[in-house]
């Protein structure tokens, strides 16, 4: 048996390691209880980071309809203040906020061939794009099938049953494109003819009737438009017309390059109703980019239509 010293000792010891397990476990709390404090806070603050981002991203959309309200709406080029062949640099508190505007209708609208009856010189643009960029031309009929409301299938084309087939099976859309980038999801196209399309074609939601603007159109485009242009014909036209805009597009039937060739200009015009807005902010650790599609339909008249943060 113990003797009451042992006892006494035997108790202490128990006080003590009781002591230090309770000690361990406050510290064991008081630790996470900080860690836990200092990743809500961080937490927090990267939600008021990305909020801030946010508002900056509107904020360029903003500076760019006013930009849009102080041009002339009659003629656009490459020569307004809204056009930059870099992206301008907002300098802001603990970042940087950039934008770049492009015109949508510097290139061919493909929901364009959405409606019924299609304009034949929108048909003969997109079969030419392809003969530019040596791609099969029934790839046009493709492109045409996936967007109209029916299921006979163009010369070439291809509708439902030509995708549910698939190992992955998925239907037609069967109305305009809300994104250029659905074209990756045509029967035969691939990564190189995407690109290659991308330099000539865009997606306008909710329009149908767009016209390509002569005076931002890239030599691509050009060549599309004017199959007689050799490509360095339309280098040199692209930069003749960005430096010396015209006023209306029959001014192009007798421009120097242009003389003697066959021109369609239905279809073309020197004015633009839709830009798209690139801008980037970050601030801090948080960063986005965002794209804005604004439409103008007259100075007082200008709203964003679509945007997507990351890209349309």
């Amino acid at each position: 048996m113990f003797s009451i010293f042992q006892q006494m000792r035997f108790k202490k010891g128990v006080a003590l390691i009781t002591a230090m397990m309770v000690m361990s476990l406050a510290t064991i709390t008081a630790v996470s209880m900080t860690a836990d404090q200092q990743v809500y806070m961080r937490r927090t603050e990267n939600i008021r980071y990305h909020e801030q981002v946010f508002m900056y991203l509107l904020s360029a959309e903003d500076f760019t309809k006013i930009v849009l309200a102080e041009d002339d709406p009659k003629l656009d080029s490459l020569q307004d203040d809204w056009y930059s062949e870099e992206p301008i640099v907002f300098p802001i508190e603990g970042g940087v906020l950039t934008g770049k505007v492009l015109d949508l209708q510097g290139k061919l609208n493909i929901n364009n061939l959405s409606k019924e009856p299609r304009n034949k010189w929108d048909e003969d643009r997109l079969r030419q794009a392809m003969a530019n960029n040596n791609i099969p031309v029934d790839l046009a009929s493709v492109i045409i099938d996936w967007m109209d409301d029916n299921q006979d299938s163009l010369s070439g084309g291809a509708e439902d049953v030509d995708y549910l087939s698939g190992d992955r099976p998925y239907r037609t859309a069967g109305t305009q494109m809300g994104s250029i980038s659905e074209l990756k999801l045509l029967k035969g196209m691939n990564q190189e003819k995407y690109e290659q399309l991308l330099e000539v074609l865009t997606a306008i939601p909710n329009e149908n009737n767009a016209t390509i603007n002569i005076n931002t159109a890239p030599p691509s485009v050009l060549r599309m438009i004017i199959p007689e242009l050799s490509d360095s014909d339309a280098e040199d036209l692209a930069e003749d017309l960005a430096e010396n805009p015209l006023n209306e597009p029959d001014d192009l039937i007798d421009h120097a390059l242009v003389k003697g060739k066959k021109v369609d200009v239905n279809g073309l015009s020197t004015e633009t109703n839709y830009f798209l807005l690139e801008s980037f902010a970050s601030v801090q650790r948080a960063k986005s980019r965002m794209d804005s599609i604004i439409y103008r339909q007259d100075k007082d008249n200008i709203s964003v239509v679509m945007r997507s943060q990351g890209g349309l």
